[in-house]
């Protein structure tokens, strides 16, 4: 329960956060956008049609043909940030007014990064922003001889053309140094949750630092044996993998029980094999 309550917190900042970015930033600056977004603002632009009820619109059938596809907590969580999202934007205004920023790069600087921001928090929750992601995948389970990464790019090259004739050219260019820099920003939220670190611990104590790492940094140990070329007293090798977030808590384990032991860490940037990725989790 607590874990869920945590997850719809972050489900709800990042809606809130989405919903403000579009507010004050997208329109008023003309900034474009690819998927359901791109076409919900060329409605407006076109017929006035109110961007959050017609991204619901089109978002609805999407979660209903899908629900297959995408199973039955990840369509509850994302329909609940379609829909918060999508009623906060049309209501904004009725809470307070901005003023348009005058220089549209900057907007849609700002605009990237706060949709990097929101959209992180959204997939740590396990949740989405819906969008034609999911009529790519239904087609795709269709079709299984069309690639998924081939329907994602037509779509988004007919959204964009759609936008352009609507907008302008200048939105869709916008548009792109956007999701841009959206992607660099999630890029480096990922790197700064979920970035891991190789430690090696040679130490004398080591059935009470396993227990330790085993119980407060929930993490598996490789264990040998190993000689002191200086000493020659036996040692411990302990070797493992953490996230660079539980790097305080290994430092605490080891400066509690043997501070003198000899501890090494470096970077890893890929892993293959059993290794659960917490960072990315509220657990």
């Amino acid at each position: 329960m607590k874990n869920r309550i945590t997850e719809y917190f972050l489900i709800i900042l990042g809606s809130v956060i989405s919903a403000f970015t579009t507010y004050a930033f997208m329109i008023p600056s003309g900034i474009g956008s690819g998927g359901v977004t791109g076409i919900a603002l060329s409605l407006n632009h076109l017929f006035g049609a109110k961007v959050g009820l017609t991204t619901i619109l089109i978002n609805v059938p999407l979660f209903i043909f899908g629900y297959r596809l995408l199973g039955r907590k990840f369509t509850i969580r994302s329909v609940f940030v379609v829909f918060v999202s999508s009623i906060l934007l049309d209501n904004m205004n009725l809470f307070f007014k901005l003023p348009a920023l005058e220089d549209r790069l900057l907007s849609s600087i700002f605009c990237g990064v706060l949709f990097g921001v929101a959209a992180s928090l959204i997939f740590i929750a396990k949740g989405s922003t819906g969008g034609l992601d999911i009529s790519a995948k239904i087609i795709n389970n269709k079709f299984k001889s069309l690639q998924l990464s081939q329907l994602l790019l037509i779509e988004d090259i007919i959204v964009y053309i759609l936008v352009g004739i609507v907008m302008g050219p200048s939105s869709v260019m916008y548009a792109l140094i956007m999701s841009f820099v959206r992607t660099k920003t999630m890029d480096a939220i990922q790197e700064g949750l979920a970035s891991s670190r190789q430690c090696v611990i040679i130490c004398e104590n080591s059935e009470v630092m396993i227990n330790e790492i085993k119980t407060r940094l929930v993490r598996g140990v490789t264990v040998l044996d190993a000689v002191g070329g200086y000493s020659s007293g036996s040692k411990k090798f302990i070797y493992l993998v953490i996230q660079k977030n539980q790097l305080n808590t290994l430092r605490s384990i080891v400066g509690e029980i043997e501070p003198n032991s000899f501890v090494t860490i470096s970077p890893v940037n890929t892993i293959i094999g059993n290794f659960t990725n917490r960072a990315l989790t509220v657990q």
